[in-house]
């Protein structure tokens, strides 16, 4: 949908269904008069510094006397503020910019939208990673009592494998929150920990408990990473890089670097190139 619209009785139908999925700003206009070609310019100006944030709807009082008259319009200019399908404010006459920027802002999304929204984007398109600041900000910003946020901030770890993480959230929804949707990331939780403690990890950790060998190591690592465990995977190859960085003919050091290359933009990323960074240099 375009985000400014001339509105006529083709289309208005369309555009008022629309008010009850975003603000909308009915914009009543004449070419005829400089104060209404003032405050439209100032209008457009303000849709486009905040994208897809409302519709602005314009209406030529000049062609669409019916439309006009539905709404009662006595002054021009005249704006018309929808929030949630409902008018929330009416501005006759011209303004100045200060002002119209702040009536406008009552129906704005606010900013803890605006980033959940841009997740939802991201997570579409199997973003993961980069939509994890933004839910967290979201949730943040809401002073952690959106638990929409902070469910879709649990899921999308729980998607990653990133199990702790995603307990941490669950754990400080409010009680009353927690739905079919909360107890059903738990189930999600216990599958997941659950396929991690595989019969073939836990013989790997028996094994390197009893011969701690840079083999072994691998080989753990390698497993813990399959299982979603990539800081606890990470720490130890890097427990024997300390030592030395050629440890089994650097084969520990490609392992390092390939599961730091798998986790893309994972936030632990960071943390362990400064650590090898530090042995290099």
């Amino acid at each position: 949908m375009d985000y400014i619209i001339n509105v006529n009785e083709s289309n208005f139908s369309e555009v008022w269904s629309a008010a009850s999925q975003m603000p909308v700003v009915f914009n009543f206009v004449s070419p005829r008069e400089m104060a209404s070609i003032e405050m439209d310019s100032l209008l457009r100006h303000l849709a486009d510094e905040h994208p897809k944030q409302f519709l602005l709807a314009t209406v030529n009082c000049d062609e669409q006397r019916e439309l006009a008259m539905q709404f009662r319009i006595q002054a021009i200019p005249t704006m018309y503020l929808f929030a949630d399908g409902q008018p929330v404010d009416m501005i006759q006459g011209a303004v100045s910019e200060q002002e119209l920027r702040i009536r406008l802002a009552n129906i704005l999304p606010k900013e803890q939208d605006l980033k959940f929204n841009q997740a939802l984007e991201l997570l579409q398109d199997e973003r993961y990673a980069e939509a994890l600041p933004l839910l967290k900000s979201a949730w943040e910003l809401s002073d952690k009592k959106n638990s929409d946020f902070a469910l879709l901030y649990a899921e999308t770890y729980i998607v990653m494998k990133k199990v702790e993480e995603a307990k941490e959230i669950l754990k400080v929804i409010p009680i009353q929150d927690r739905d079919s949707r909360w107890h059903g990331l738990q189930s999600q939780i216990e599958l997941l920990e659950q396929a991690a403690e595989s019969p073939e990890l836990q013989q790997l950790q028996a094994d390197y408990v009893s011969n701690k060998r840079p083999e072994v190591a691998i080989k753990l690592a390698n497993q813990l990473h399959q299982a979603g465990k990539n800081e606890e995977a990470l720490t130890l190859l890097f427990d024997w890089l300390k030592s030395e960085l050629s440890v089994a003919n650097g084969e520990l050091k490609t392992q390092f670097l390939a599961i730091l290359s798998a986790l893309g933009n994972d936030p632990i990323v960071p943390k362990f190139r400064r650590q090898l960074y530090s042995l290099l240099y």
